[in-house]
């Protein structure tokens, strides 16, 4: 029962080594200036649905567009299907709608709805995709996320998020004192909501296997108690079955991916320390060789690995010199040196700060430190050289996982409540995806 209550209270990225409170000067982070400007016009035929589910549909749309952060989006009642081809072409220039960079064409014929992209500029219209409407609600939000998704692919050369998927783990009871928690999925708005595990245990940290998802099926990791000490395991969502992923003995946890997902960092004191280690992966053959250590040190615990988008580079928390705090290492270093390469201090301003995620794009990493009293999340722009936090309130928050666009993350909350938030670091606005009895934690965002 020791040494599970030491790993839970590194997976909780608290350390429990008393916090100390500091005022860091905070300089807002910035933002894009000059967004693509998209005109959406609501004006379209019914088809054969109802009026009101029409304009249900189209609110999905709007809102996939709005909480993307990446367009100007112009709203309008011009009917603009008919002006793109045909005699009047050659006035729409004069039209406020095609000043914009892009138009949205969406359409409903029958039962069918219909998504085109125009570019006034090239004077071409492109379809994105089509979806037959059942009238189920659900089921058309996600059709209409996937066109959305594929809309931000054709524009931006990058997939969107509306449709992507978050893993998070449910505690719903406790047995005999021991913890019983199961692993859920969910879409990144909440909806599709969906326990994946049935276990008489207590799993932790679930993350999405990068390249390994096909339409809804996917396969993933995650640390189990099953077998008493936790352990990594790898599991499948259309499967009941999981089986440990390393022969190894001591203590696994906090698994991590490389964005190819070709190695995998996680904590372990198989050598009597809480250490780092490194093993490499292939999807189909499973690890590959024996596990590296990368970095140890006496009297010292490691926590929390993160890679950066190109595998190079570990962010990593470490207590080494007092209080637990962000370092960075080259994993070329740590190979060659062996256990004791030289790190890099990333989070010199804070006395105490956690749960490291390095951004899909490479220019941020988020992580958790005080702020007014409270644990909440932080931003620190790589480039820049500046950082803020984006989560304030009177509730601690921890365990951040970026969004595959970069500009989103999800976080859980400890203390007076434990339940799911997204919030974007433009607005800065959380939203609320779970609700209900039980701690939800250690969300993480599918890697695309």
């Amino acid at each position: 029962m020791f040494l599970k209550r030491k790993f839970l209270a590194v997976l909780f990225c608290t350390f429990l080594f008393g916090i100390e409170k500091i005022s860091p000067i905070v300089v807002p982070l910035e933002t894009v200036k000059t967004l693509p400007s998209l005109y959406f016009s609501e004006s379209m035929t019914n088809g054969q649905i109802e009026p009101d589910y029409k304009d249900t549909l189209l609110e999905v749309l709007k809102q996939d567009i709005l909480q993307s952060y990446h367009f100007d989006l112009v709203m309008g009642k011009l009917d603009v299907e008919p002006l793109v081809s045909g005699p009047l072409q050659k006035h729409t220039k004069e039209l406020s709608a095609f000043k914009s960079d892009f138009v949205l064409l969406p359409k409903i014929e029958q039962k069918k709805f219909i998504l085109k992209l125009y570019e006034p500029r090239f004077h071409t219209s492109t379809l994105i995709g089509e979806f037959a409407i059942n009238g189920k609600l659900d089921q058309d939000r996600l059709e209409m996320h996937q066109l959305f998704d594929a809309m931000h692919q054709k524009i931006f050369q990058q997939n969107g998020i509306a449709s992507s998927k978050i893993l998070f783990c449910r505690k719903t009871a406790d047995i005999d004192g021991e913890w019983i928690s199961d692993i859920y999925e969910m879409h990144q708005d909440g909806s599709f909501l969906k326990k994946i595990t049935s276990s008489q245990n207590y799993l932790i940290t679930p993350i999405m296997i990068p390249k390994t998802r096909n339409g809804s099926d996917y396969e993933y990791l995650f640390v189990s108690y099953e077998k008493g000490q936790p352990k990594i395991f790898r599991g499948h969502s259309k499967q009941h079955q999981s089986s440990p992923l390393l022969p190894m003995r001591g203590n696994q946890l906090l698994p991590a991916f490389s964005p190819l997902g070709d190695k995998i960092a996680f904590i372990c004191d198989a050598s009597g320390k809480t250490d780092l280690f490194l093993q490499q992966f292939h999807p189909s053959k499973g690890v590959i060789g024996k596990p590296i250590q990368l970095f140890s040190k006496p009297n010292s615990t490691q926590a929390s690995p993160s890679f950066s988008p190109c595998g190079s580079k570990i962010a990593f928390v470490s207590d080494k010199d007092g209080a637990p705090k962000i370092y960075i290492l080259e994993i070329i270093d740590a190979i060659r040196l062996q256990k004791t390469p030289p790190v890099r201090l990333l989070s010199a301003n804070h006395k105490e700060s956690t749960c490291p995620t390095w951004s899909p794009d490479g220019k941020k990493i988020a992580f958790c430190a005080m702020s007014e009293g409270y644990r909440q999340i932080w931003v620190l722009d790589l480039e820049k050289k500046i950082e803020m936090p984006i989560t304030s309130g009177s509730i601690d928050k921890e365990n951040p996982s970026w969004a595959p666009d970069s500009l989103h993350l999800v976080y859980n909350t400890t203390g007076q409540e434990s339940q799911i938030y997204t919030i974007d670091i433009v607005k800065q606005k959380p939203v609320k995806l779970t609700e209900g009895d039980g701690i939800s934690h250690f969300p993480s965002w599918e890697q695309r």
